[in-house]
């Protein structure tokens, strides 16, 4: 669609309202009064925008109709909801096919199967370099003639500022994988994972590990205890250290619950160059390569004494855009901003000019949206906001651009997938299509993207100490599309998950629809 028309399509949706009968859009649905005063939380603490979609007659185009504005002009901490704004705006801005490079480059010469020289590895920020990623990248080494490597590793991580690893945000939990920083060579996410295995018999767990590391040994002293599967990890005491030789000890001690087939347990390494170079040296051997002699590990940058010698290019962006919704990556979608910055004003990016890049974008729609503030574009931050009505045009936005496809097909769904597979459950159980309804759903939902043609809930949550959030698609029981947002920020934010659902219920139930009706 030419841009001007597209621009002209969604001013007339953003401006355009409707009422719904004999009900208030200042006010709440009984259900979510109900919900709000069994939780402790202040009507004053949460913003709600619900917003019906409907689509031009056969034009994949949309406009939207207020149903709920309740403080919805109100900037507030979105938590992990921001991640919609950063994954749509890259999609528009770089396209959903996207991919980032790793390149090797080297100094010296290959002769005879030998590269004689420093092998120097440059990243682009890509959110996704897990060990399948650098297999492909050494496996292309090694076709390029490389047996043995007979130098040093150079890691060239100056596409990013230093500056990107500095965040408001801090809980007491460095070491926890929500709490990865980003880089510009992020390997595996900086992040050991260890899969326990109990065997019942003996009782005792077998450990496995990923990424292979090529100097880490676990000491194992675990044994299995009859027990439920619940805070299975307060009865284990977990330690990670580093030896002068560059090996990794990773101490488990304490009792596993019976109950547990299988656990994760994640820690972020404390060593970067460490985690990424260990890394490497054990999957070049995997692959069947060799080192003239141990490499020393440096950080530099790509000089004219370097050439190239292989350029990796990793998943498509819209992939890396479902694990950034459906799973909530923070340190991914942090990337993403970054890639931004990149993109448009080069190296090294940093989250300011990520920031500009992505209101600039929104203004290009004539959304000014002034309570918006980007620290990292992820939602792990104290100082983030927007309010629940922009991220409702968002939503809008989405719909009608040309990665709709991709956008509504990263969103968790209800009962099904990522962070809202446990949610709603019960209530998508119970509906049964009755006689004659399947033809007027499929009537009204014909035009919506394929993603999102089934009744449920189609929702990014996020979280923080003090805040629960939601925003996304429900689909009601008659095939109306809800584009929804709301925010609490509260100290008592955790007990606000009956609010949510509560409102997410009442839509499932077409209930606006219902109270329209009984106004006509």
């Amino acid at each position: 669609m030419p841009f001007k028309r597209h621009l002209l399509i969604l001013t007339g949706f953003f401006l355009a309202t409707q009422s719904f009968g004999l009900f208030a859009k200042d006010s709440l649905p009984a259900p979510v009064e109900s919900a709000i005063k069994k939780s402790s939380i202040p009507k004053e603490a949460i913003a709600i925008s619900v917003s019906k979609i409907t689509s031009q007659q056969g034009h994949a185009t949309f406009n939207s109709h207020d149903v709920i504005h309740w403080q919805e002009n109100v900037g507030m901490n979105p938590a992990s909801t921001m991640k919609l704004v950063t994954s749509l705006a890259a999609m528009e801005m770089l396209g959903p096919e996207y991919r980032w490079k790793t390149d090797l480059f080297t100094n010296g010469q290959i002769s005879k199967g030998t590269l004689r020289g420093d092998l120097l590895i440059r990243g682009s920020g890509d959110p996704k370099l897990i060990p399948e990623e650098v297999n492909k990248l050494l496996a292309n080494l090694k076709a390029s003639g490389v047996k043995n490597i007979h130098g040093d590793l150079i890691f060239d991580r100056s596409a990013y500022d230093k500056s990107v690893k500095e965040s408001s945000f801090f809980d007491g939990e460095p070491t926890r994988a929500y709490s990865v920083a980003p880089d510009a060579l992020l390997f595996a996410f900086n992040s050991f994972s260890f899969q326990f295995f109990p065997n019942l018999e003996n009782r005792l767990v077998v450990i496995k590990q990923t990424p292979r590391m090529a100097n880490l040994s676990i000491d194992n002293n675990l044994t299995v205890v009859d027990g439920p599967c619940t805070n299975w990890r307060d009865g284990i005491t977990m330690t990670l250290k580093t030896e002068k030789n560059s090996a990794w000890i990773a101490s488990f001690s304490g009792d596993y619950p019976s109950a547990c087939s299988t656990a994760n347990w994640n820690i972020v390494a404390s060593d970067t160059d460490q985690f990424l170079s260990q890394s490497l040296i054990a999957a070049w051997e995997d692959l069947g390569g060799t080192w003239g002699k141990k490499p020393v590990i440096k950080n530099g940058q790509l000089t004219d004494s370097f050439r190239p010698v292989v350029t990796h290019f990793g998943i498509p962006l819209y992939e890396s855009v479902k694990d950034i919704n459906k799973l909530s990556n923070n340190v991914m979608a942090r990337q993403v901003l970054l890639t931004l910055a990149l993109e448009k004003n080069g190296a090294p990016g940093n989250t300011n000019n990520g920031n500009m890049v992505v209101k600039s974008w929104l203004k290009k729609y004539q959304l000014d949206m002034p309570e918006l503030v980007i620290e990292n574009g992820s939602g792990l931050s104290r100082i983030e906001r927007i309010s629940s009505k922009h991220l409702n045009q968002v939503l809008l936005l989405g719909l009608n651009s040309s990665t709709r496809e991709y956008f509504t097909e990263s969103l968790p769904i209800a009962g099904v997938d990522g962070t809202m597979k446990h949610r709603l459950m019960d209530k998508l159980r119970q509906y049964i299509p009755r006689k004659g309804d399947v033809q007027a759903f499929e009537n009204n939902i014909s035009q919506f993207p394929k993603p999102i043609k089934k009744y449920g809930a189609y929702i990014k949550t996020g979280s923080l100490a003090d805040v629960r959030s939601i925003s996304g698609y429900v689909v009601s029981k008659s095939g109306q599309v809800y584009a929804i947002s709301s925010f609490i920020n509260h100290r008592n934010a955790g007990s606000g998950r009956g609010i949510h659902d509560a409102l997410m219920t009442w839509l499932l139930d077409d209930g606006p629809q219902q109270l329209h009706t009984r106004a006509n």
